[in-house]
């Protein structure tokens, strides 16, 4: 455990977030001198050991876009017309490890220790296995199962997360569709004439039945690799292959970000470097990839309509919570980019849905929900206490269609292999996406500019919201717990005229 965490403890660690709701500072917090603290964690639902506690079954996705969820038309049938949509849901690391170690966590990847899918700073080895939150379940009471993709780098002689009773993760093979290995709960197999979307989905579906048949209540987590493209245990790389019934489907399928002004920019030379001085992408190429991405997610979309099914069968549908959502969006070709690791609106958005009791159907939420919201959500629903400070904000009370206060502004970030570990880090506010690298920065007006194909970091009119923003990011690149939900206040906007890219 962590030195901040061994000299605190969890019941410390309550009292305080319970405690601190509102402080005071002095100086300029980007157009007012008051901060204001959201509280971080929610008092339990339900005492461990009763037996109306509710379960929770979490599906994550790999690399999915937002938009792609309209093209799963089972996963909106049972759950987002059956439960509520986050519209502004973000992954603010949005890369493989750092997201699921947010998911793992509750923290951001300063406080858990991943920045990176690889390095000193990245994959599994870099995450502290104790620090992970399926025991907060296992110690009140929680049958646990995880199923499917967790970080890259676990083997087969790794350490198990202590709080799983079951764990079924991918080790050899993580990114192939037919070739690949799971432990098996301590039983390791290798498949090579299977699929994995189908073989996550049976070994979730066999859990919750087994689950079912019992007393206690239960956590599910089934983390599946679709859409990812495919890397093949001997290197090769291609688009993800769907299973026979899916490889006629989406032919002539327009993708969602030809409609994007950002689809090709025209001009790159203000963005960022990591998009500036990029070729055009192919429109062939594009297209080619979004349809094997569609090909893929039906195989899912199928294993979320069995996964209802199956509640249903065993009679513990209304009392479970389902939740889904994806570990980053995924760029297909605005800003000329095509993949993820940036801080661009199409690769920060995610869907997410959650379905469950006391959700009502149909309903929506613009609440700026993010990845590191999660962990604490679900323990707010099932009546746990975190073990540790945790980074993020429940949303039990919007899914109960409460009013919730909320932070005003949202730390972003991606890492690197080298050096720290860092690369930019920045802020999202509901007008405003800044970050910076302590060289290469970037500003978008999002209320001016919702497609971010201006960079207005070194605009003159905006010199007062950059220094504001600055200043909150400064904050944020260092929090922890409640720190990392302040409400800072408005925010000033441009003064005189506005550069504008010539179109």
């Amino acid at each position: 455990m962590r030195a901040w965490a061994q000299s605190i403890t969890a019941a410390l660690l309550v009292v305080l977030v319970a405690t601190l709701a509102t402080v005071s500072t002095t100086g300029d917090s980007g157009g007012t001198g008051s901060v204001r603290m959201v509280q971080g964690t929610q008092s339990p639902s339900a005492a461990p050991g009763d037996a109306s506690r509710p379960n929770l079954v979490f599906v994550l996705t790999d690399d999915m876009r937002d938009d792609d969820l309209d093209h799963m038309p089972i996963t909106r049938r049972l759950l987002a017309d059956q439960g509520m949509e986050f519209i502004d849901a973000i992954s603010p690391h949005p890369l493989c490890c750092p997201a699921r170690a947010q998911l793992a966590t509750g923290q951001y990847a300063q406080n858990n220790g991943v920045q990176h899918n690889r390095g000193e700073h990245g994959g599994f080895a870099a995450l502290d296995p104790a620090d992970e939150a399926s025991v907060w379940f296992r110690d009140s009471g929680y049958q646990t199962a995880f199923v499917g993709k967790f970080l890259n780098g676990y083997g087969p002689h790794d350490v198990r997360p202590a709080g799983w009773t079951r764990w079924d993760a991918l080790m050899r093979g993580v990114y192939d569709y037919v070739d690949f290995s799971m432990t098996g709960d301590g039983d390791p197999r290798r498949y090579t004439d299977s699929y994995v979307t189908s073989v996550i989905e049976d070994h979730t579906n066999r859990a919750v039945r087994d689950f079912a048949r019992t007393d206690d209540p239960f956590v599910v987590y089934a983390w599946h690799l679709a859409p990812h493209y495919r890397i093949s245990p001997e290197g090769g790389r291609g688009h993800p292959p769907a299973l026979p019934q899916d490889r006629e489907l989406f032919v002539g399928e327009r993708p969602a970000a030809f409609d994007d002004p950002a689809f090709n920019e025209s001009d790159v030379s203000d963005q960022p470097s990591y998009l500036r001085n990029r070729k055009q992408v192919s429109r062939a190429e594009v297209t080619a990839e979004n349809t094997a991405r569609l090909r893929a997610l039906q195989a899912v979309d199928r294993a979320v309509g069995s996964l209802v099914e199956t509640l249903d069968e065993q009679g513990v549908l209304d009392e479970t919570y389902i939740v889904f959502t994806s570990d980053n969006g995924y760029s297909l070709g605005e800003h000329r980019f095509v993949g993820k690791d940036v801080l661009t609106d199409e690769v920060l958005q995610v869907p997410l849905v959650v379905r469950g009791p006391g959700v009502a159907p149909g309903s929506t939420s613009d609440l700026p929900a993010t990845l590191v919201d999660l962990p604490a959500t679900f323990a707010a629903l099932t009546g746990v206490v975190p073990q540790w400070q945790v980074d993020g904000l429940s949303l039990a009370p919007t899914l109960r269609g409460e009013v919730q206060p909320f932070r005003d502004t949202t730390l972003i970030q991606t890492g690197r292999t080298l050096g720290d570990g860092w690369s930019h880090r920045g802020v999202r506010t509901e007008r405003y996406l800044y970050g910076s690298d302590g060289t290469d920065a970037f500003l978008y007006d999002r209320l001016l500019d919702p497609d971010e194909l201006v960079n207005v970091v070194d605009d003159p009119a905006y010199a007062e919201v950059r220094t504001a923003l600055e200043r909150r990011r400064l904050e944020l690149v260092t929090c922890a717990g409640w720190t990392c939900n302040q409400q800072f206040g408005p925010l000033p906007g441009p003064t005189g005229g506005v550069a504008r890219k010539p179109s």
